[in-house]
């Protein structure tokens, strides 16, 4: 009896581990809001402009299965890559702690291998009052469930990456400056 409770509660505490995703709303013919306990982001699809980004890509629309095991990905992974941690500490966090507080932009993409990759965009979306006093605040507006959001500086208050959902891996992460 005691090994089928064991059992059962290690089976409960797998599946609650996974991200699961609710779709919240439906801004565009062309995104998707979704959200989960920890943050909220937009996919776009294969038919998405993509600002100044993935210029000649064969696209591609993500699932939330994709979007599920790209965050496990990045949850994973981070840390490793975020060497040697570039535009971080003092007034600004550093990603791979506050991974949470972050708001997420995804587009699908097929690399030159044939792999699915998803280009992430994260945009801090936790300010406090004392973010507010040093010039830091949020856009309220709905623009970013319709469209790339496009911020300069900001120090890691904004930085993009790739994950390839095929070999599992991060590459291009790139922070933002600071002015």
């Amino acid at each position: 009896m005691t090994k089928v409770v064991l059992l059962s509660f290690l089976i409960l505490v797998c599946f609650s581990c996974k991200s699961s995703f609710e779709v919240t709303e439906r801004p565009t013919d062309y995104s998707t809001v979704i959200k989960n306990k920890h943050f909220e982001g937009v996919i776009f699809s294969e038919n998405a402009d993509c600002f100044l980004c993935l210029l000649d890509r064969k696209r591609f629309s993500p699932t939330l299965q994709d979007i599920s095991k790209a965050e496990e990905i990045l949850k994973q992974k981070l840390k490793a890559e975020n060497t040697p941690l570039i535009n971080q500490g003092g007034r600004c966090p550093f990603i791979h702690k506050n991974l949470k507080n972050y708001r997420r932009q995804y587009f699908g993409y097929i690399n030159e291998e044939g792999d699915k990759v998803i280009y992430t965009t994260l945009n801090w979306n936790k300010f406090t009052l004392w973010d507010w006093i040093r010039g830091y605040s949020r856009d309220n507006s709905e623009v970013w469930k319709k469209q790339k959001e496009m911020i300069l500086d900001g120090c890691s208050h904004h930085w993009e990456i790739n994950i390839n959902l095929s070999d599992e891996e991060l590459f291009g992460l790139n922070i933002n400056g600071g002015a």
